[in-house]
């Protein structure tokens, strides 16, 4: 394994730690026991110096913060082999944005049809992409104002359905992008996404049309507005007077 494979790595879990609570690897018992084996057997074999340096370099530390970018994380996904779905993965979609961005917008996966190939700058799908500037622009948000990115990482052909597992595996990507951007809001689309962040067994049309509260990896809270994916209102056009609710509702609260 390269050294930049194992520093991913080790960013990744860390950052898994993170997302569980876990700030520090405590000394217990059994690692002091095995520090103490460790002193004894370099005893005699090396000096004084050097055996302080090794037993600081194994010596359980407090975990340090790790500083990325949304670059960095997007050079991760591009490498990603943490799920099956690498496999059948036609563009990695780390999402499209500036760190600066006001509000956070995520949807579900990117998926392309037999007749079409997936460009990289592409999130949602050719017309979902189309709908959603439309949406964002009748709300007075410029490109620079937003993040839009998926749960999934993976575009993935029309046939290949992801499982809860795969999910999973993209979530902490997820919780990092936000760690970045600080987003102001989050506007989840579609109800994988929503669920995804709010963990609530509620449908979508009980949960949208009010802010719920999704917990960041830094302790703060981040208003979360869910509300129907572009895809759906392209089928349901009658569903699109709730969708421009919720979004007056996000135009208000950026104003705020």
């Amino acid at each position: 394994m390269q050294r930049i494979e194992i520093i991913n790595d080790m960013r990744s879990l860390v950052a898994y730690h993170q997302t569980l609570g876990i700030e520090c690897y405590p000394r217990d018992t059994a690692i002091v026991h095995f520090l103490d084996r460790t002193e004894e057997a370099v005893a005699g074999r090396q000096s004084l110096p050097q055996q302080k340096k090794v037993m600081s370099a194994l010596t359980p530390v407090v975990a340090p913060a790790v500083t990325e970018t949304l670059q960095s994380i997007a050079v991760e996904i591009d490498g990603c082999r943490s799920c099956e779905l690498h496999v059948r993965r036609e563009v990695p979609v780390p999402g499209k944005g500036t760190a600066q961005a006001r509000l956070l917008i995520v949807g579900g996966w990117l998926t392309r049809t037999e007749q079409e190939n997936l460009p990289l700058e592409m999130i949602f799908g050719r017309e979902e992409d189309k709908m959603l500037a439309r949406m964002l622009a009748a709300i007075h948000l410029a490109p620079g104002d937003v993040f839009i990115t998926n749960i999934l990482k993976c575009g993935l052909p029309e046939s290949c359905q992801p499982v809860a597992a795969n999910i999973h595996c993209c979530l902490t990507y997820l919780k990092r992008q936000i760690a970045v951007i600080a987003p102001k809001a989050i506007c989840t689309m579609g109800i994988i996404a929503t669920r995804a962040l709010l963990d609530s067994p509620q449908s979508l049309s009980q949960l949208r049309g009010r802010f719920h509260l999704y917990t960041a990896l830094d302790g703060s809270q981040i208003p979360v507005m869910p509300t129907y994916h572009p895809s759906y209102l392209l089928q349901a056009e009658e569903m699109k007077l709730k969708t421009w609710e919720d979004l007056q509702l996000i135009e208000k609260k950026l104003a705020g």
